[in-house]
């Protein structure tokens, strides 16, 4: 088989985002294929400057039909399926162009990144320091599905929303391979409008799929989080509840009522529901995060840090988990051992203001200023340029008078754009009695902030002294 690759995309309005997608995989595909179903606005011309192949389709409520109609269309060896909000990293193309050399009996999975600010979502991750795809969201979620597979196999998607491929790949014997490339998705990068329209179709058509098929719980596992996604907790939990009428073992339909009755203020049942999910699957941490905050809520802080625990051993790679145990043994008075899960949770994620702030605070309760001197150094030399840590280091060096050493770290802060770094700059200064130099230090954080209401006040006092 040959190694050329189609993208196949429907689309409607997506003249915000579609530029941006098709010229992430430019250099991958060999055709582009796009069905609108009904664009108003610049969708068509992008799509036309970037070669695509267009077809108008008349939306009939269904996603399946759309793509299949896209599928129809293409003539390359490969299918590649996007939306328009997604994007493929160009570091990542070279990997798929070598899986297209490949045979045609595998058809490939990928992650996508969902990102979002949504720190509640279930398997939320955290962004990675200077993460270059982050686009100012504070992490994402995953999901995972079929996104490129031989053409001319009789490949179709099926379901009018939330379409899959993989019920006619299994038909077709068609084996699915993990790709280990991720996608990255930014649904909160539309207009609002367009985000709320979209959604609210999603759930109407959320509520025709399990009309058409009453006996399948995954339909009512997806309303539920579509009703999640718009806030609607209520609907969500009885959908989610529907789902487990119809299959009472599922623990992530479990795992997800206990979150949503959590956030609807019913914790109690939440936690209910949490504690059946890890009893059917130990291994869920998503379920282990959720009845960990319930925990922490009701201020049952010996069952907090279990859960915790218990969240981090199924999932070891959670960044904020240690930032959460750190907060529950410290609330349990075990200050010793919150303040190295709070170090573990800082060595991981030292871009986290509230991770340094809870460290910094706890060492500072055990007097342990020298050893926690000694962490933040090692991350500077780790990551030179965090500004916040300079900052903290610096505050540590002032408590025990060593005004030289804290001087280089707040001066180094305030060039990394810390205005508190200039601030404390000034308070030492002014203590030395350096007081137009001090005055300098303070009128540099209020060219960064000029809201600082400290550097405001520090600054007339020792104008008063010059």
């Amino acid at each position: 088989m040959g190694s050329s690759i189609s993208l196949a995309m429907i689309v409607k309005d997506e003249g915000q985002v579609l530029g941006e997608c098709l010229q992430s995989v430019r250099d991958l595909v060999d055709e582009i294929i796009i069905v609108d179903t009904g664009s108003r606005d610049e969708t068509l011309e992008i799509a036309r400057e970037h070669g695509a192949r267009i077809v108008g389709y008349l939306w009939c409520d269904d996603f399946g039909a759309a793509r299949n109609e896209s599928l129809r269309l293409c003539t390359k060896d490969w299918i590649l399926v996007l939306d328009a909000d997604e994007r493929i990293a160009a570091e990542d193309l070279p990997a798929i162009k070598r899986l297209a050399k490949g045979p045609a009996a595998f058809a490939y999975e990928f992650t996508t990144r969902n990102y979002s600010n949504a720190t509640n979502v279930a398997d939320f991750t955290p962004c990675a320091p200077n993460d270059p795809h982050a686009r100012g969201f504070s992490g994402w979620h995953p999901s995972t599905k079929v996104r490129m597979f031989p053409a001319g196999a009789g490949v179709r998607f099926e379901g009018k929303v939330h379409e899959l491929v993989e019920p006619s790949l299994a038909r077709a014997r068609i084996a699915i391979e993990a790709c280990p490339v991720p996608i990255h998705h930014y649904p909160r990068l539309k207009d609002t409008n367009r985000t709320r329209d979209k959604q609210e179709m999603y759930l109407r058509l959320g509520h025709d799929k399990v009309a058409q098929n009453p006996t399948d719980p995954k339909g009512y596992i997806e309303l539920g989080n579509q009703y999640a996604e718009v806030h609607d907790y209520e609907k969500a939990a009885g959908a989610y509840r529907e789902a487990l009428r119809l299959d009472p073992s599922n623990a992530l339909a479990l795992r997800d009522l206990g979150g949503v009755l959590h956030l609807a203020n019913r914790s109690e049942e939440g936690k209910k529901a949490l504690l059946l999910a890890v009893r059917l699957d130990p291994r869920l941490a998503g379920a282990w995060r959720n009845l960990g905050v319930i925990y922490l809520d009701q201020k049952q802080w010996p069952a907090a840090v279990e859960s915790f625990q218990n969240a981090l051993k199924a999932d070891p790679g959670w960044a904020d988990g240690y930032r959460y145990l750190s907060i529950a043994l410290e609330s349990h008075g075990d200050f010793a051992n919150a303040a190295e899960a709070s170090r573990k949770a800082l060595l991981s994620r030292p871009d986290c203001p509230e991770c340094l702030r809870l460290y910094i605070h706890q060492m500072l309760r055990l007097e342990r200023r020298k050893e926690a001197r000694e962490t933040l150094q090692r991350l500077i030399d780790e990551r030179a340029c965090v500004a916040h840590v300079h900052n903290a280091l610096g505050e540590l060096y002032f408590y025990d008078d060593r005004l030289e050493d804290a001087k280089l770290h707040f001066t180094r802060a305030g060039r990394l754009g810390s205005s508190a770094g200039y601030n404390n700059l000034g308070v030492v200064l002014m203590k030395e009695q350096r007081y137009s130099e001090a005055a300098a230090a303070f009128e540099q954080c209020l060219q960064q902030d000029p809201s600082h209401h400290g550097a405001l006040s520090n600054l007339q006092k020792v104008r008063n002294r010059i």
